[in-house]
Order: structure tokens, then C-alpha cells, then sequence
């Protein structure tokens, strides 16, 4: 066996460790995404706003007051859940890749049931995370190859 055949082989086994480590993690945060909603701290104040949320648009002023109306809960929910950027000091500056793919398929599940849609919503949190425009063309771009595996 050639060495650069050897060398191919082994940076294959490595990327496919790599990438077995993502996608593991991955899985393992689908299975407990938002798990804390059912605790107490969450569950009763997300589950009286709840027709609230229904009514407005992410990003307008009433829905802000609802958020503010159940600011403990979602205080408690962001220092649980590490796929928002309000659960670091630096906001979206202090996640991982790994962290950044759960929040933007938090974001486009989140966009199923709002009446903002995906585009304006990320253009939203564009503006309230305060990303740069290169990582969010590349949020953008990851939305696009999702969507186009269908819904």
C-alpha cells in the first residue's frame, strides 16, 4: 500500500470519528431539546401564555409583552438550554457549531407555528443576536439545504 494511500485512509477514519461525534450529539440534543418546559418553572407560565404566542407575530411589541409577562420562566429556559444565545454572557460569540445547528432548527421549527415566517424571522434575530453577516448568510444558506429536503 502506498503512503498516500495509507494517509487517505486514515484522514477518512478520522473525519468519519469526527463527524460520528457530531452527529451523536446531535441526536442526543434532539431527544432533550426544550426539556425543561415540563418542569414546573416552565410548563404552567408557557402553558397560561400559550394563546397568547398564538396571536402575535415574532417581533412585534405585543409579543414582546408576552415574553415579559413570563420573564422568570424564560430566564429559567435560557440558563437550561444552551442552543440560545441568551444563555451565554457573549451571546451567539460564545457557542459551538453544535449549539449554532440546534438553534437554527429551533428557529425553523419555531417559524412552522409563527406568523412571521423564516426569512423575516431570521432577519429579526440577525438584528437581536447582533450576527455578522457572514455567519448569517451561512445560517441562511443551512436553511435553504434544509428546506429543500422538504418539510
Amino acid at each position: 500500500m502506498s503512503e498516500f494511500l495509507r494517509d487517505l485512509l486514515v484522514h477518512k477514519a478520522w473525519v468519519a470519528r469526527y463527524m460520528d461525534r457530531v452527529a451523536s450529539h446531535l441526536f442526543k440534543r434532539a431527544v432533550v431539546h426544550d426539556y425543561s418546559k415540563f418542569e414546573a418553572e416552565e410548563f404552567e407560565p408557557y402553558d397560561k401564555a400559550f394563546p397568547q404566542f398564538q396571536k402575535y407575530a415574532y417581533g412585534t411589541p405585543e409579543l414582546a409583552a408576552v415574553y415579559e409577562s413570563i420573564k422568570p420562566a424564560l430566564a429559567h429556559h435560557y440558563q437550561a438550554n444552551d442552543h440560545h444565545p441568551e444563555h451565554f454572557e457573549n451571546g451567539i460569540n460564545d457557542m459551538n457549531l453544535i449549539q449554532l445547528v440546534e438553534m437554527v432548527c429551533d428557529w425553523m421549527a419555531a417559524s412552522k407555528r409563527s406568523q412571521t415566517g423564516m426569512a423575516q424571522g431570521l432577519h429579526i434575530n440577525k438584528e437581536r443576536f447582533g450576527i455578522s453577516d457572514q455567519l448569517y448568510e451561512v445560517i441562511c444558506n443551512t436553511v435553504a439545504y434544509l428546506d429543500k429536503e422538504g418539510s
